[in-house]
Parts: C-alpha cells; sequence; structure tokens
C-alpha cells in the first residue's frame, strides 16, 4: 500500500475491510510513505492500493504516527470493539 497525498481518502471502517481482506487472503501488508513530493509514479503503479492520508503535506515522522493511530483503529473495528469516532 502506498502512501500519497495523491491517493484515495478512505475512513476507518473501509481501512478496517481492506485490513480484513488482507487477513482472510494471507496476504502480508507493506506500507511505502512519500515524502514530501509524494512517491514516483512508478511505486504507485506497483502498488494494490494508493491512499492519502490527508491532502495536506505531513511530515514523515507524523505520517507514520497516523499511520499506525489508523492500523489501530481498524483492528479495533475488526474485533468489534467500540472506538471514538
Amino acid at each position: 500500500m502506498a502512501l500519497d497525498e495523491r491517493g484515495s481518502l478512505i475512513d476507518s471502517v473501509e481501512l478496517g475491510r481492506y485490513v480484513a481482506k488482507a487477513q482472510t487472503g494471507s496476504r502480508d501488508l507493506l506500507f511505502v510513505i512519500g515524502g514530501d513530493e509524494g512517491l514516483d509514479e512508478s511505486v504507485r503503479a506497483a502498488a494494490h492500493l494508493t491512499l492519502s492520508l490527508s491532502k495536506m503535506t505531513l511530515p514523515h515522522r507524523l505520517a507514520r504516527v497516523v499511520l499506525v493511530e489508523q492500523l489501530y483503529r481498524a483492528f479495533t473495528i475488526l474485533k468489534g470493539e467500540p472506538y471514538h469516532k
């Protein structure tokens, strides 16, 4: 999965569905975070999915924190636990 400001915007529930599908298919998930100028077209083309965490440019370290938090939410949703929306 490529993370780039030009990617699709999805919500936490949709991310949960994507993670669940990967789990069901026994697929590993690999996340590539673009730099401040995004990812090269070849990287985006090779990705199964290109997502945007925000249309705003985020520092690389902050993007990692946002990604981890969203993965936490996705797994919380998959377990059927309540989460703050």
